[in-house]
């Protein structure tokens, strides 16, 4: 037992983790905020429903004893969220922020790892925004040092959003990814800089830090996997039914939504549209437009199981973002069977097959989307082609193959 990972929250890929470290016998302490210990018991005290929210914060992929809570900020969070004033959860300054949540666990990370039990422990696995006090204190102590990056650099981030902030000023309002302060992004770039070796979940993401370092550690592509399919055969079109387009994601031109709506003005196909995924309060006349049109139904942010059950009844899933660390939607979708068409800076190119279970489309291309709409739309027999090759898709590329693969990657620091 020799990796201690690090997450303030623990999200599906963080579970992965802990399953494929725990499986090879690597797995020495999981630190978290909170997490809740196995048992019948928080069902008989909160009800089914409330357990199944408090759910999410329960690691049986990690042994309890192993596991290492770090609350209280976290709690004061989650109650300011509720009840506080906006101002304890502002970006970055407020005492209740994200920021502060995960700079508090990794400052407890690297205290712990200074005292002298942790002498056992051969790596760190830290996530981007809450590791470089944890590097620190590894490094100190010989410990290797692995980040998990999850998303694309923020100089490309950040310049496309800047272009696209020039390109679509109506969209401005949706675009969040501007307000990190340049100390955040600073230390963005030493925690790179700290690791010993960085994982990302697509060759999009691995280029965007490549192409604007000199010198930076080893990295490695390990793509996520993909839901069990949660249909045993896709849904099919019938000759008169309209094609039903499926978005999954904010409302918001980071994730390409500008261009999907330009993309339907020039289908000249019988067409209806779900969206699914929280708006703004602030956005572009071309949005509400959209929303008042009697083809387009609008579901807001609803659960994970809500959003698989509306992708088992579409035919086809769009994601045109402009940058995604990874884009867990495009792997649901195929699990639901739904061809895919999204663009190459998702992990699209990692994943699917051109012409077989989806389409990758240049970023801000909507004549291009809609020619692919058009083709699955005109071809019943091409687009239920693919739906069954989505599933197939999701079928090999389970999340076994991540976490053999994160756990043979960690074998390799830990193995001297």
């Amino acid at each position: 037992m020799t990796t201690l990972v690090s997450h303030p929250t623990g999200n599906a890929n963080t579970r992965a983790v802990l399953r494929g470290l725990e499986a090879q016998g690597a797995l020495g302490e999981f630190h978290t905020t909170i997490a809740l210990p196995p048992g019948p018991w928080a069902e008989q005290t909160f009800g089914a429903a409330r357990t199944r929210k408090l759910d999410q914060r329960r690691f049986p992929e990690a042994p309890w004893a192993r596991q290492h809570l770090h609350p209280w900020p976290e709690v004061l969070r989650q109650w300011a969220r509720r009840f506080g004033p906006k101002s304890l959860v502002r970006h970055e300054t407020g005492p209740a922020c994200v920021d502060a949540v995960y700079l508090a666990l990794d400052k407890a990370v690297a205290s712990r790892l200074r005292r002298r039990e942790a002498i056992s422990i051969k790596a760190v696995y830290a996530y981007e925004d809450g590791a470089l006090e944890s590097f620190s204190a590894a490094r100190d102590l010989g410990i290797s040092c692995i980040y998990d990056l999850p998303s694309a650099h923020w100089r490309v981030v950040q310049s496309l959003l800047s272009e696209e902030a020039e390109r679509s000023p109506d969209w401005v309002p949706t675009l969040l990814g501007l307000k990190d302060s340049s100390e955040k992004l600073l230390r963005k770039d030493q925690e790179i800089l700290s690791a010993d070796h960085i994982t990302v979940a697509s060759s999009f993401c691995l280029t965007s830090v490549s192409d604007h370092f000199k010198a930076i550690p080893a990295m490695s592509v390990v793509a996520y996997g993909c839901p069990e399919p949660v249909v045993k055969e896709p849904l099919t079109r019938l000759p008169s039914e309209a094609l039903h387009i499926l978005f999954v994601g904010r409302l918001s031109q980071a994730k390409g939504l500008a261009d999907l709506i330009k993309a339907l003005t020039l289908l000249e196909i019988d067409w209806r549209l779900t969206l699914v995924g929280m708006r703004f309060e602030t956005v572009p006349s071309a949005l509400e437009n959209l929303l008042s049109d009697e083809r387009c139904s609008w579901i807001g942010a609803v659960p994970h199981k809500t959003v698989l059950w509306h992708m088992t009844r579409a035919h086809l899933f769009v994601f045109p973002s402009l940058m995604e660390g990874f884009g867990m939607v495009i792997t649901e979708a195929l699990a639901a069977g739904l061809p895919v068409i999204t663009t190459p800076h998702t992990a699209g190119p990692d994943i699917l097959t051109e012409g077989k279970d989806g389409f990758i489309v240049p970023i801000r291309a909507p004549d291009v989307i809609a020619e692919r709409i058009t083709l699955l739309a005109e071809n019943e027999d091409l687009r239920y082609e693919m739906a069954c090759n989505a599933l197939s898709t999701a079928t090999r590329s389970s999340w076994a193959h991540y976490e053999t693969g994160i756990a043979s990657l960690v074998g390799e620091w830990t193995s001297e």
